[in-house]
């Protein structure tokens, strides 16, 4: 039997990157846990949508059940519209996914969290990633990978205007940067998912800088077809 993924943020940067990335991949079963149905990559037979509303996940949760979770949720307050709001998506949905995961027998959790997350920092984004991260290292699976990533560049389909300025001054200067707060484009993480996928070692793993960068040698052979 094939290992079953379940993708949170599909349709997201860095979860539509992952899905183009899987597709040159069918040794996994794919399933998507999203709000509506939406058009999968070309050559991706083997994905299957969950559709589920995020404000009652408890009456879905027999859906979220997968060996491997792999959450890319997250959201800006901009976005989301108040500070509240913002927690419910980037701290509440993520912690119950992987509590209902848990429960369901998944084994591996992967989450991407940011750069400078920490439960006791003044900054409220990094406070809010902070507490994910506190909180999802006290559950009991056998491994959990977080990823750091810096600024994110990418193809979204929703405009940021900080991402835009940041990417605009910081690119040029890159080597001057620390590399832990370089810009980094989302097929990088995206291939980072895919190496944790093939071999996801057990433990906690934390993932920032450099160490995003350090992947399977395979993993080099796979390229997102266009």
């Amino acid at each position: 039997m094939k290992p079953t993924i379940l993708l949170a943020g599909a349709t997201g940067l860095i979860g539509s990157t992952v899905l183009n990335l899987l597709k040159n991949d069918d040794s996994f079963e794919i399933v998507a846990l999203t709000r509506r149905e939406f058009p999968p990559p070309k050559g991706l037979p083997q994905i299957k949508q969950e559709i589920v509303d995020f404000n009652n996940l408890e009456k879905y949760k027999q859906v979220i059940s997968a060996q491997t979770v792999v959450c890319t949720l997250g959201t800006t307050i901009k976005k989301a519209g108040s500070q509240e709001n913002f927690r419910h998506v980037d701290y509440q949905l993520p912690l119950e996914i992987a509590k209902y995961a848990l429960e369901n027998g998944c084994e591996n959790f992967i989450l991407i969290s940011a750069i400078g997350a920490d439960p006791n920092s003044k900054i409220f984004y990094n406070k809010v990633k902070g507490e994910l991260e506190r909180d999802i290292r006290k559950l009991s699976f056998k491994s959990i990978h977080i990823i750091r990533p810096s600024l994110l560049v990418g193809n979204r389909q929703e405009f940021r205007l900080g991402e835009e300025i940041g990417k605009i001054f910081l690119t040029p200067f890159r080597f001057l940067i620390p590399p832990k707060y370089r810009p980094i484009h989302a097929t990088i993480i995206a291939r980072k998912i895919y190496s944790l996928l093939k071999n996801p070692a057990q433990g906690i793993h934390i993932y920032e800088g450099s160490r995003i960068y350090e992947m399977d040698e395979n993993v080099n052979l796979i390229k997102p077809k266009k």
